[in-house]
């Protein structure tokens, strides 16, 4: 029977490296207040990794003296979570960071109904140094907890403006909305269609999306026809079925802008089904520029959020928190990109 391989220990990185063991501990958990020099640092390091040493997490929120937790919080979340690329590029931008300096992270799945207590959990059990949420748009009841959190000390970076007391890293979707439909009427179109979350009845933030739509065709002189705004969800298959509403409409629109790329997947699929073609008889766009929008038939036009700058961008404001500083902005907006493919009828 093979014996199991023994675990590096923190005494053999120190003996590589010629220090303590407390000098290893003070190095590798970033202890600023150590005073270490710059030349035993590299020392440290370069015998950790020599040994291909894996500090224990419990020892190092011991040295902290807090946890080595980040808790991803995810506030109502919708099955759209689990379907488009937003949380993986999420994890992707916070691993990216708290990564290099020992952190976890955990994530929670919050209902409305469960908010106020896992954020008092959060709170007292001091399980995490810091949270991330991605709550939108909330009552003034939803985010009292939240208020809390950050008047307590315990430090919290929001994914959305919430509050001006509160930390936040948003993607300003309202400027992408606004640049995707004056790109469709620069190519002249002027029955724009728009399928937008069936939410919008009940969640502000996505109301003031189609908004933006509305007062950009408005702005162009162009009128704002109700019938043109089908509502759908978070995939490919209430894509399909809006935009088969609104085909069946005299006349029918000749661009259609969904709100997510999956449900604008749905809406070339209806327009096939319907003998037309894209973009030459309907023109289509979407929002968020998963991978896939760069290899459907044809490649989507669509707008660009940067998710893992805003995981990074995120992370690093939290950080920054934990580690008793103060960072140079409380709220950063983060600008999409608009990415011009075949599907809109553009000649670029």
């Amino acid at each position: 029977m093979m014996s199991r391989p023994r675990k590096v220990t923190s005494r053999q990185v120190a003996s590589l490296a010629g220090v303590s063991q407390t000098t290893v501990s003070f190095v590798l958990n970033n202890v600023e207040s150590a005073g270490i020099s710059e030349e035993t640092r590299q020392r440290v390091i370069a015998a950790a990794r020599t040994l291909n040493y894996v500090p224990d997490t419990a020892a190092q929120a011991l040295v902290r003296g807090r946890s080595s937790t980040i808790a991803l919080v995810l506030a109502r979340p919708h099955r759209q979570i689990f379907i488009d690329e937003f949380l993986p590029k999420i994890l992707t931008g916070v691993s990216e960071v708290t990564q290099q300096q020992g952190f976890r992270v955990m994530v929670e799945l919050v209902r409305a109904d469960q908010m106020h207590s896992v954020y008092s959990s959060l709170l007292r059990s001091k399980e995490a140094a810091g949270i991330i949420t991605t709550m939108g748009e909330t009552s003034a009841a939803e985010l009292q907890p939240i208020l809390d959190c950050t008047a307590a000390g315990l430090p919290l970076v929001a994914l959305n403006y919430l509050h001006p007391d509160v930390y936040s890293v948003e993607v300003d979707r309202f400027a992408g909305v606004r640049g995707i439909v004056q790109h469709l009427i620069a190519l002249g179109h002027r029955r724009i269609a728009c399928i937008p979350y069936a939410a919008i009845h009940s969640n502000p933030y996505l109301a003031k999306r189609v908004q933006i739509y509305r007062e950009t065709l408005a702005a162009a002189g162009l009128p704002v026809d109700e019938r043109l705004i089908v509502p759908g969800e978070y995939d490919p298959e209430t894509g399909y079925r809006a935009a088969l509403a609104l085909l069946d409409q005299a006349p029918r629109p000749t661009a259609i802008f969904a709100m997510n790329d999956m449900m604008a997947f749905g809406a070339l699929r209806a327009i096939r089904a319907r003998g037309w073609r894209v973009p030459a008889d309907v023109a289509v766009a979407g929002f968020d520029d998963v991978r896939l929008a760069a290899f459907s038939d044809p490649p989507l036009t669509t707008v660009n959020e940067p998710d893992i700058e805003q995981g990074r961008r995120a992370a690093d404001l939290l950080l920054t928190l934990i580690n008793g500083g103060v960072p140079e902005t409380r709220h950063v907006s983060l600008a999409t990109q608009l990415i011009v493919r075949q599907s809109c009828g553009a000649s670029s």
